[in-house]
């Protein structure tokens, strides 16, 4: 589109007091979801936290030391979860874009705590078991790999694409 036929096409902003009214209604429930999100992500965070020293109290205390260790190692890829969401929410907030592959992290952690804890929760893991959250977590990385190289390659300059 040339420059002439972007100024004749409105914007929806300038359309009808319609379009005024639904813009601060969406703008109100999208700052409520962002509140509802960030307080649930701070209360899971001291869940987790709390959840974190219970397990490494409970090893010591049954003097499972190994298994107990798996277990709060299991907890803590969790907390870091959380963080790494926090973190994300917080830039969400300051104007950054969300990167994608920040769930697929958060998936791969998940994927991995699977893993550390498949010996603890299952004394003899059956192949099956450990094959599918290996072939997962192969997938999972490929998939971050995949998206960190598109992010390099394929890397656009501010206002690329972007209608003015």
């Amino acid at each position: 589109m040339t420059e002439q036929q972007i100024s004749q096409h409105p914007r929806p902003e300038d359309n009808t007091l319609l379009t005024h009214y639904v813009m601060k209604l969406l703008t109100v429930t999208t700052t409520l979801g962002h509140a509802v999100i960030g307080i649930a992500l701070v209360v899971a965070t001291a869940v987790i936290t709390a959840h974190f020293f219970m397990e490494i109290a409970r090893a010591i205390e049954a003097r499972t030391l190994f298994s107990g260790f798996l277990h709060a190692l299991g907890v803590l890829l969790l907390l870091w979860t959380m963080l790494e969401l926090i973190q994300t929410e917080l830039g969400f907030l300051r104007g950054q874009p969300i990167d994608v592959a920040v769930f697929v992290e958060v998936a791969l952690v998940v994927v991995v705590r699977e893993i550390i804890l498949l010996p603890v929760d299952n004394d003899q893991p059956t192949f099956e078991d450990v094959g599918k959250w290996a072939v997962t977590a192969a997938l999972l990385g490929l998939t971050y790999i995949l998206i960190r190289f598109g992010h390099a390659r394929f890397a656009r300059g501010a206002g690329h694409g972007a209608v003015p």
